[in-house]
Formats: C-alpha cells, sequence, structure tokens
C-alpha cells in the first residue's frame, strides 16, 4: 500500500501499527485523570499504572516526599489516592465509614480463605466481624494468659540454651515458632511444638503463605492484563497464597472442627478458645444446602441469623487466623529485639521496669498495664515497623471530603510506613525513642493496627501475647548486635514489611 504515493508499505506493516497504537490507547486513555484535577502522582506504565506488583506499597514513602501529603497513582488503569493528611483519613476512617467500609478488592485470594473477614465486604463482614469479636474480650484474653505463659517460658529456655553462640541467631525463627505455639494453643486448642522444631509443617507452611514466588507473581501480573486469568490463577497457583499451604491448612482445621463436634457437651462447654466459638455458630440448617451442603458462595444464607456461620467460613477465619498470628506478631518481635539490641539503654532501662513493676511475678493480662515503658518499647517498634506496609479503603458511593471528590468504587491508600516516618509527625522520625509515646499525639498519626470500626481484631492478643514474651525474655537474656548485624535494615518489596536480611543477633546472659 502506498502512502501519499511516497512510500510503499505492506499491509500487514499497517495493520501491526494499528493495532499497537489501539493498544496503547487502551491502556493509557484515562491516565490524564489526575493531571485534569490539578493532582500530582508518578508517571503510570500502559495497562500496569503504577502497581506491577504489591511492591508498590515500598514506594509511598519516596513519593510521599516528591508528591506531598494527597497523590494519585493508577492500579492498573484504575485511578486510586495515597492520603497523608490526618483530617481527611480520620474521615475516611471513621467519620464516612459507612462509604469507606470495605477494603480494596482481592480477586487472587483463593477460596475458602477469601472468606476470612479480612477480604470480606458490607453485611457479610459485619455478620461474621460480630461473631468473631467475643473470642477477643478481657475475659477470654485473662484465660488465655496461662497458655501464653507456657509458650513463653519454652521461649526463654530456647533462647538460653544459645548463650553465647558466636555466630548468633536467627531470631525470626524462634518468634516465629513462638507465636505459632501461642495461635495454636489459644485460637485451636491444639499443641504443636513448633518451638521444638523448627521445621515443623504448621510453621512452613505459614512461611510459604508470605513467600512471593515468581511464577505467582508473573500469573498475578498477567491475571491483570487478561481478567479471564484470575480464575486459572487462583485455582492452579493460588494467586496471592499457594495453594498447596492453604490445603494444609484446610484439611487441619476441617478435622478440627469434625472433633469438636464430636466432642461432648461437657468438653465444648469447658473450651475458651477462638475456634470453638465458630464452631458454635455454626449452621445446621439444612434447607439452604446448594453446593458441599452450603450455599453457593459458602457463606450463610440470608435464612440464618447474625450468629450462625458456614463450614467454609469457619475455615476462612482459621486460616486466616493462623497465618495473621503467625506472622504479624513473630515481626514485631524481631524487630523489637534487633530495636533493644541497637539502642542497649532502652533494653536496660526495659528490663529494670519489669524487675521494679513485677519482680518474680509471673506476668498476666492485667499486670503487664503496669509496664509502661515495654509499651512504649513495642509501640515505638510498631511505629518503625508496622507489618502492614499500606491501609486501604474502597468508596462504596461518590464522596467529597475537604474538596477532594472521591467516586465509587475508587480505593483510598493510607501509606502507613511512610506516614509513620513523617517528620511533620514525628521528630527525629527514624530513631528509636520509646519515650516519644509518652507524649499524646494525634491517633491517626499511628496506624499500625488500623484505625476506625475495621481496626485490627487481634490486636489486643497480639500486645498482650508480645509483652508477655518480653517479659519473659529480657528476665533471662540479652540481646546484643553482631559485627554485621545491619544498623539501618532495609526490606524485601512484598505486601508485608519483611527484611532483606535475616535479623541475627547475639544472645547473651542477664547477670
Amino acid at each position: 500500500m502506498e502512502i501519499l504515493g511516497l512510500v510503499d508499505v505492506p499491509l500487514f506493516v499497517l495493520l501491526t501499527l494499528a493495532v499497537a497504537v489501539l493498544i496503547y490507547i487502551h491502556g493509557t486513555w484515562n491516565f490524564n485523570y489526575f493531571k485534569k484535577q490539578g493532582i500530582p502522582g508518578p508517571t503510570p506504565f500502559p495497562h500496569f499504572g503504577n502497581s506491577f506488583s504489591f511492591s508498590f506499597f515500598h514506594k509511598f514513602k519516596e513519593w510521599k516526599r516528591q508528591y506531598g501529603s494527597i497523590y494519585g497513582i493508577f492500579i492498573g488503569r484504575t485511578p486510586a489516592y495515597v492520603i497523608s493528611d490526618l483530617d481527611i483519613l480520620k474521615e475516611v476512617f471513621v467519620k464516612s465509614f459507612n462509604t469507606f467500609r470495605n477494603r480494596m478488592k482481592f480477586p487472587f485470594v483463593s477460596y475458602p480463605m477469601n472468606l476470612g473477614v479480612f477480604f470480606l465486604d458490607d453485611e457479610h463482614w459485619r455478620r461474621v466481624r460480630s461473631i468473631i469479636t467475643p473470642s477477643f474480650s478481657s475475659g477470654k484474653l485473662r484465660k488465655m494468659c496461662a497458655a501464653i505463659n507456657d509458650c513463653s517460658s519454652t521461649l526463654t529456655s530456647n533462647f538460653s540454651k544459645v548463650i553465647g553462640k558466636n555466630e548468633g541467631v536467627t531470631v525470626k525463627d524462634y518468634f516465629g515458632a513462638y507465636t505459632m505455639d501461642v495461635i495454636s494453643r489459644t485460637a485451636f486448642g491444639i499443641k504443636v511444638d513448633s518451638q521444638n522444631d523448627f521445621n515443623n509443617e504448621f510453621v512452613a507452611n505459614a512461611k510459604m503463605m508470605f513467600t512471593q514466588s515468581n511464577q505467582r507473581t508473573l500469573l498475578a501480573i498477567l491475571a491483570r492484563l487478561f481478567p479471564p486469568l484470575v480464575w486459572v490463577t487462583r485455582k492452579f497457583v493460588g494467586g496471592l497464597f499457594p495453594n498447596r499451604s492453604i490445603h494444609f491448612f484446610q484439611a487441619n482445621i476441617l478435622e478440627m472442627i469434625k472433633q469438636r463436634q464430636n466432642d461432648s457437651k461437657e468438653n465444648r462447654e469447658q473450651r475458651i478458645d477462638f475456634l470453638q466459638l465458630l464452631v458454635d455458630a455454626e449452621t445446621t440448617d439444612d434447607t439452604d444446602k446448594q453446593v458441599n451442603g452450603h450455599a453457593a458462595n459458602g457463606q450463610a444464607s440470608e435464612k440464618h441469623t447474625v450468629r450462625r456461620l458456614t463450614t467454609d467460613e469457619i475455615v476462612g477465619q482459621g486460616i486466616l487466623f493462623f497465618v495473621a498470628g503467625y506472622e504479624t506478631t513473630a515481626s514485631t518481635l524481631t524487630f523489637a529485639s534487633h530495636s533493644l539490641a541497637m539502642n542497649p539503654d532502652a533494653q536496660e532501662k526495659a528490663y529494670n521496669e519489669i524487675k521494679e513493676m513485677l519482680g518474680n511475678e509471673e506476668p498476666n493480662y492485667d499486670n503487664i498495664g503496669k509496664l509502661k515503658y515495654l509499651d512504649n518499647v513495642i509501640t515505638e517498634t510498631l511505629r518503625l515497623y508496622p507489618p502492614a506496609i499500606a491501609l486501604h479503603r474502597r468508596a462504596s458511593e461518590n464522596i467529597q471530603i475537604k474538596g477532594l471528590t472521591i467516586y465509587e468504587g475508587q480505593t483510598v491508600f493510607a501509606p502507613v510506613f511512610a506516614l509513620q516516618r513523617d517528620p511533620n509527625l514525628f521528630k527525629d522520625p527514624h530513631s528509636f525513642k520509646p519515650e516519644r509515646h509518652d507524649e499524646k499525639s494525634n491517633p491517626l498519626s499511628f496506624l499500625a493496627f488500623g484505625y476506625g470500626p475495621r481496626i485490627c481484631i487481634g490486636m489486643r492478643l497480639a500486645l498482650v501475647e508480645a509483652k508477655i514474651a518480653l517479659v519473659h525474655v529480657l528476665r533471662a537474656v540479652k540481646f546484643e548486635r553482631m559485627q554485621d548485624t545491619q544498623e539501618v535494615l532495609t526490606f524485601n518489596t512484598s505486601n508485608l514489611l519483611q527484611p532483606e536480611k535475616d535479623i541475627k543477633l547475639k544472645v547473651s546472659a542477664r547477670c
């Protein structure tokens, strides 16, 4: 074909160019969305936007420095806001909660884990949350302290066995086994004894849930470009989480449920754990069975009361609590031990407070409230190293906040890691200073557990678990830095905050 009578260009070349131009236009057609509103933000890539994977969370700190407290990004071709303005965040998390009650969609989470309360929307979330909330009452937490102390004693014994080890120890191995033992006993009433076997299959599968494989990452990217691939990704590789690990926890939880159902009434009434509460709320109505004994999506049907769960819903909560209960608290304790090793004065102050306030008394739900400085240590650890790098909420309707228009379906991100290291909110923000929390600050400046009605449901258990562990451990040992211990930590580009290198510390005897 001649163009302007000058150049003879083959037809297939013209068609190829036309297709390429159309693909480009399709992948960039609304990328001027924020520019038209005068809102800054990083340049998006065609089709992918700013989000090749969840690694874009790690860019929030740099982008905040470049673009300020309100800027726009693209999740694929969909515009989203990243907001550090505390007044707007208060509106999002609390005042306009009914508009922002849901998190962003997670199409890559496999069934039945996607029935976990973290991933649910609207009334389904509200119903499940109301059922599981009593598991974390003050009365339940008091009763759990005996098991937590038992696990903490084993943790301390294990650290005592490696006192003076020249090559140091990978502290996450110890704290991870501890948190797996605690969640197993307090939530499921079983002993998995992870602390005497670091290769325990429960720990191995929990670790696998947070290990990003190149195959899953690539398939997730392709599925974003071609939505029909979402089902294939979930079915064969598990999307965000590997199917092998999901199936492991699913099989074990189903077996636990079966055992509970066969328990005597007396034994059931004596159990205080999370699983028993869920089993007691299990639906038994046969009239609504459609698929595998449950409604087609695994949820309880509308005919069931607000206090009922399907078996699949119980399994979804169980998987979520096994995995989240392991990783987040283990990471917090790992980062706390590193912070104390790098700041020996703070470590001694925490130890002296324990000695003065508790003496040799066993820590429990009530007396750990006396440990104000230890509480500050944990809060400061979570400020510097929040497990969740960012929070997100999705608008269910159009809304205007401080002149900013957010449309139905759009996501608002709160960049937790970046916000909690903002020099305008925290003086000398990169330094570990527990005493800074003696002064009151805007509660929206600390979002390690979230905020508002969707705040982390396991927050109180996690804090009790961390405090009791540190009381036991700091009474017996000291953490010291190794010659090659990173002073300033670097992190993996994953959706949770994880150090790039394993944190190794020397363990010394407490004199």
